[in-house]
């Protein structure tokens, strides 16, 4: 497992760990948990983006027979 060491401001430490004790976590769970939630996201939106750029090159009446060459590609 990394480990990863973060210099922030008291007041944003303090946040976080009133955060954190009011989930009954440790301030480690909750931090894993919020980058994790934030990176998820970021890549979800990325994928939507790619996935419209791709449905915009793709005419309606294709869009199914192109969607499961995409699939079949990544299986």
């Amino acid at each position: 497992m990394a480990r990863l060491t973060l210099r922030m401001p008291d007041s944003l430490h303090d946040a976080i760990a009133a955060l954190a004790d009011k989930e009954g976590v440790s301030l480690n769970h909750f931090v894993v948990y919020a980058l994790t939630q934030a990176t998820a996201t970021e890549l979800a939106l990325r994928r939507r983006d790619q996935f419209e750029a791709l449905r915009s090159r793709v005419p309606p009446e294709q869009a199914d027979a192109a969607l499961d060459a995409l699939l079949a590609e990544r299986a």
